[in-house]
């Protein structure tokens, strides 16, 4: 007797996703439906698949031994579906995760210019910080991410799409008064900043850490609309991304410093698995390369040499909100 295409898809979504019932999740299965056609791929090749003794299964030698095999074979599954339907139009659903700037700043624009193109895609959007986005996407729950700083990793496509130069801002009543941030004259300001281990909170502890410092005072905040806010009121100082600067309704209270030394940029890129709904994450991270990059124009001279949007899905460095 033969396996079948549903019980290797159970098993690969069970060792993916670390869960029955997470893969049931995924799958829109019930979770014994799951349990079952794993037993019965378990029973087809006469070895046991995970263990199950712990509180999650974990892939037995078996399990890893077929699990690229596995991996491969639905690939060819889905290529080979996708190909037969042939759709003219894309029609989904497709989860969209996105991190705050991308949304506030891209997203409207990347969903009218889908609707446009294929008026029966259904999307699904989630609204998170980059390091949430990660663990969602890692769990199966959204289908792609467009986040900053992800490290790339096996199975999963990842495409840099545009630098984001990070700048030191404070409001004007605040009363700094020289137009230079260094980690000294900062670091008994009020700060504001997204919760650990955000990528702005690593990155303000490594500008501050580079020259032995700790801020003294760190107050952490969500949305970064909400700290551009704080810092435009006077109220201390915040790291932040250019672009949300610059679409903040309070700009005009809003100090730009010189960064000495330098805040190094973060990167946005989007983020997918590489066998699931390839077609519709592959045109989605495409037209948000052609949206998004950042106008040079809004960009001080010695950062604008940076934004070029850049579409290789090669190497493991870490990529940008």
């Amino acid at each position: 007797m033969r396996y079948t295409l549903a019980q290797a898809e159970a098993f690969y979504w069970t060792a993916r996703l670390r869960g029955f019932r997470a893969a049931a999740t995924k799958l829109n299965l019930a979770q014994p439906t799951v349990s079952l056609r794993v037993q019965e791929l378990e029973r087809v090749l006469d070895g046991t698949l995970f263990d199950r003794s712990g509180y999650r299964p974990v892939p037995s030698a078996l399990g890893r031994a077929i699990y690229d095999d596995i991996e491969r074979m639905l690939r060819i599954a889905d290529a080979v579906q996708r190909r037969a339907q042939a759709p003219a139009s894309l029609r989904g659903p497709i989860r969209i995760g996105a991190a705050d700037s991308f949304a506030a700043r891209v997203l409207p624009a990347l969903l009218a210019r889908l609707a446009r193109l294929h008026p029966a895609l259904q999307v699904d959007v989630t609204v998170e910080p980059s390091t949430r986005l990660a663990a969602l996407l890692q769990d199966g729950q959204i289908d792609i991410a467009f986040l900053s700083q992800p490290t790339a990793q096996a199975g999963l496509r990842l495409m840099p799409l545009w630098s984001i130069p990070l700048v030191w801002a404070v409001g004007r009543r605040l009363g700094y008064d020289s137009p230079t941030a260094t980690p000294a004259a900062m670091v008994d300001l009020p700060i504001f900043t997204n919760p650990a281990p955000s990528n702005l909170f690593t990155s303000i502890q490594s500008w501050f850490g580079a020259a032995g410092l700790q801020p003294r005072r760190i107050n952490t905040c969500g949305p970064l609309h909400i700290i551009a806010r704080l810092a435009s009121a006077g109220t201390g100082a915040a790291l932040l991304p250019i672009e949300v600067i610059e679409d903040s309704p309070e700009r005009d209270e809003i100090i730009m410093l010189d960064a000495d030394p330098g805040v190094p940029p973060h990167r946005m890129c989007a983020l997918w698995w590489a066998n699931q709904a390839e077609a519709e994450c592959a045109l989605l991270a495409s037209l948000a390369a052609e949206i998004g990059a950042p106008a040079p124009e809004l960009v001080p001279a010695p950062m604008a040499q940076s934004l070029q949007p850049v579409t290789s899905t090669q190497g493991g460095q870490p990529c940008a909100y």
